[in-house]
């Protein structure tokens, strides 16, 4: 089947199918975790958010906003449990050298995760028995409802999500799971063929003479 191309897809919805997007980031998931050169881990992240970015049709700034926010807040409460060398007072609290590298790496790490699955985890993946299809039920309409500009109540949450999941199923509930799998392109394939290789290259091979490893 050709792939559905509809108004305000993606490109990667555009460019690879689903079960493939899914089985790349099922392999890119160790080389990330794997990473230690704190560097390439920031390479990494800045690379994964700019194609999460690419990822989606909707709400690419608040991505990026909300992105930042969680790298930062994950490096500042890290910097709270000092280890190793002090390398800057401020106030009562002692930046060391061990929490900085710890908190950086464990944001990158993460956010690097996340944007992946923002990237391979797309609504309209196709998984085998009836599993399956609870599952990809679930992403499309957690995809349709990120999608949505409407947002959540905050005195009334679980009615809200009630009222817009309702609006979701109405408007085009049942066709979230109906539409074909997408074929993949040439372009599609060569990019994630790139990202497989960089990645994993970047955890067997020494980057010592081209980055300084901290």
């Amino acid at each position: 089947m050709g792939l559905q191309r509809r108004e305000g897809d993606s490109w990667f919805d555009r460019q690879v199918s689903p079960s493939f997007l899914l089985v790349t980031g099922l392999i890119l998931a160790p080389a990330i975790i794997l990473q230690q050169n704190l560097v390439v881990k920031s390479v990494q992240t800045c690379l994964f958010l700019a194609l999460a970015v690419l990822s989606v049709s909707a709400g690419k700034r608040r991505l990026i906003i909300g992105s930042t926010i969680f790298i930062t807040t994950t490096i500042i409460v890290n910097l709270f449990s000092p280890v190793g060398r002090v390398i800057l007072r401020i106030g009562p609290l002692r930046i060391t050298q061990g929490a900085l590298y710890l908190g950086i790496s464990k944001a990158t790490t993460l956010a690097s995760l996340l944007c992946l699955s923002r990237i391979c985890v797309r609504p309209s993946v196709r998984l085998p028995g009836v599993l399956g299809q609870y599952i990809a039920e679930t992403f499309a309409y957690l995809g349709k409802l990120l999608a949505r500009r409407e947002r959540v109540s905050r005195h009334n949450i679980v009615r809200s999500l009630d009222e817009q999941f309702e609006n979701i199923f109405k408007s085009d509930g049942r066709k979230l799971t109906g539409s074909p799998i997408g074929a993949n392109t040439l372009s599609g394939i060569l990019l994630l063929a790139v990202l497989l290789i960089l990645n994993w290259a970047a955890v067997f091979f020494p980057f010592s003479l081209l980055l300084a490893k901290p």
